[in-house]
């Protein structure tokens, strides 16, 4: 036991003394992922929506959101919400794990899995995702305004679903994982000697086809299964992000102090 601390207390003494070697950084480098979201782009046509207020106590207030309901103006699929959290000074009060959010809002996971898309971002390079499938209690307003369960002619309790996609956009590096993002930026404070803003992005859709299953009235909206839902968030990216992702390290962000620096 007396080794183990003298051990970890070794990893402290050398950890702090890179931090405190390094040269101090003129400020937070910018995420490859621009501030802001287009409004149209091809058919689609974007409804800004604003965070919640609790969402918003939880984080620090340098965090910045950017949220848009995007609706295909052609066809009848299911809209799309882009949402994006970037970070501030404090990354710990910034960004949490988006499992956490998540099942704080009443979300039953349901499925998890890690995917790899190619031909998504520019330049040819792979996104990588999580994939969280996921339902919740279809819920109304009862006389007194208080939420009631929607229940079912066969006496079972109804629905929602939805399929959640996140991924995380660095100054250079794009991953999937929280734990993978806190790997990232301490290497980068350690190696590279500089903070950076990290945006994490969720885009995610109704699956209809559990809607329709469930005998809920889906009004005109197209009816999609869970691979036909995964296969129409990744078009939509494929559209999206080669308009909003700067190529590694050249992202570009205004507010930040050194913008200047941005790309070198």
């Amino acid at each position: 036991m007396k080794k183990r601390a003298i051990l970890l207390l070794g990893f402290v003494v050398v950890f702090v003394g890179i931090v405190v070697a390094l040269p101090s950084s003129p400020g937070m480098k910018p995420s490859r992922l621009a501030r802001n979201l287009p409004v149209k782009f091809f058919n689609w046509s974007g409804k800004p929506q604003e965070p919640g207020e609790q969402e918003k106590k939880i984080l620090a207030r340098d965090t910045e959101f950017e949220r848009m309901q995007y609706f295909d103006t052609v066809t009848q699929l299911p809209p799309i919400e882009a949402s994006i959290v970037f970070s501030g000074e404090n990354l710990s009060q910034s960004i949490h794990r988006p499992e956490v959010c998540l099942r704080a809002q009443g979300w039953q996971f349901v499925s998890e899995a890690y995917f790899s898309w190619e031909n998504v971002l520019p330049n040819g390079e792979i996104l990588p995702v999580k994939e969280i499938v996921c339902r919740r209690p279809y819920q109304v307003a009862d006389e007194n305004g208080d939420p009631e369960d929607v229940i079912l002619e066969n006496g079972d309790r109804a629905f929602i679903w939805r399929v959640f996609y996140y991924t995380f956009f660095g100054h250079e590096a794009v991953v999937a994982g929280h734990y993978q993002r806190t790997g990232e930026d301490i290497k980068d404070r350690l190696l590279k000697g500089y903070n950076q803003r990290w945006a994490y992005a969720t885009f995610s859709a109704f699956i209809t086809k559990k809607h329709e299953d469930q005998g809920l009235n889906q009004g005109m909206v197209e009816i999609l299964d869970e691979d036909e839902t995964e296969s129409h968030v990744r078009s939509f990216l494929e559209q999206l992000l080669p308009l909003v992702v700067s190529s590694p390290g050249e992202g570009v962000d205004r507010d930040l102090t050194n913008v200047t620096e941005a790309g070198k």
